[in-house]
């Protein structure tokens, strides 16, 4: 439904839609002697945003067809730093698996991950992309000769910055349950916003009470918030019955209330979300720890904030590393140990 192939009338020509309506975003591309080109267009930014798409037919290739042969295994956990040129660096963790010159992989922030990476590695060089219809991300990178790791990290046409990585096994980042506190003005939770449908929902309703509640702090255009809501559509769907809520609160790009409303209506929609989806903010990190005074800050979308059955917070974690990572099964694992042993 989301795919349509037609004659536009402007242009005479066959004119491919692809849309992603999740990410209020879409491709349109003249298709013309096997070759595929036009614009990826993202509504949700509040100013024009297009970057140029070409797509030969057949051509089965990522960055090229060259087989030099690697100066190394890049397979592995790497301690990595991204923005080293300004005055902010931020860490990251590299997870790469390499047979021959194909490279997969992550990175691991301390704000969730880049999921899914492939590529290439050509002598001394690698290369790595992903697009998922919220992202259109490129990193490439120099080997050194000591082994370390030097390049660039593009996000779609408005951001450039530079990181470099080190072999470590051990590499770790800081504890994403420790990130985000409460304050201590209080020791729990209150808030009231309304849902798609324009109702106002409050975590103080009777549905909520005496439950154990997760609430998840995201925007419908992130895809990190993807995977974590599509982990808990899961959970839920392998463990009826139990007595637990979800209630999402959404940060949301569009300026106007019935665009947002209409990103969460597509959303709930389009990931079968059972629970309730709320309208929180603007897209905004101030904006929603001002939208829950009772934190301290919040650093990521997503953040999931667990509460027990008297209301009591007893988690806030920040971040989510998705199935992209090896990080993923562990949390997995934990994650039903805790909850279990709250219910």
């Amino acid at each position: 439904d989301d795919i349509t192939i037609g004659l536009d009338r402007a242009t005479a020509k066959d004119t491919l839609i692809i849309r992603f309506p999740v990410y209020d975003s879409y491709i349109k591309a003249i298709y013309e002697e096997d070759v595929l080109e036009g614009e990826w267009i993202v509504e949700n930014r509040g100013e024009p945003y297009s970057i140029p798409f070409l797509a030969l037919h057949g051509k089965d290739h990522r960055f090229t067809t060259l087989k030099k042969e690697p100066v190394t295994d890049l397979s592995g956990r790497w301690a990595v730093n991204f923005g080293i040129e300004g005055e902010d660096p931020y860490p990251a963790i590299g997870e790469f698996k390499q047979e021959g010159n194909h490279l997969s992989g992550t990175f691991l922030t301390e704000t969730g991950d880049y999921r899914y990476l492939e590529g290439t590695v050509q002598a001394n060089k690698l290369y790595l992309s992903t697009f998922d219809g919220a992202h259109a991300y490129l990193f490439e990178a120099k080997i050194r000769e000591d082994g370390t790791l030097f390049g660039s990290f593009r996000s779609g046409k408005h951001f450039r910055t530079l990181w470099e990585g080190t072999r470590d096994p051990d590499a770790q980042l800081s504890d994403p349950d420790q990130m985000t506190k409460l304050t201590t003005e209080g020791t729990g939770l209150s808030f009231t916003f309304p849902n798609a449908a324009g109702e106002m929902v409050s975590l103080s309703d009777e549905r909520y009470q005496g439950k154990v509640t997760i609430i998840q702090l995201i925007g419908t255009w992130c895809p990190n918030c993807r995977d974590e809501t599509q982990f808990l559509v899961n959970y839920l769907e392998q463990h009826p019955g139990q007595e637990l809520e979800v209630i999402a609160l959404a940060f949301e790009r569009y300026g106007e209330k019935s665009k947002a409303m209409d990103a969460l209506r597509t959303y709930k929609r389009e990931l079968n979300v059972p629970y309730e989806i709320l309208l929180a903010g603007p897209a905004d990190k101030a904006a929603a720890a001002e939208a829950l005074p009772m934190l301290d800050k919040v650093y990521s979308f997503p953040t999931m904030i667990i509460l027990d059955q008297e209301g009591t917070v007893q988690r806030i974690h920040t971040g989510f590393s998705g199935p992209a990572t090896s990080e993923f099964a562990t949390f997995k694992k934990e994650f039903n140990t805790f909850i279990s042993t709250l219910l």
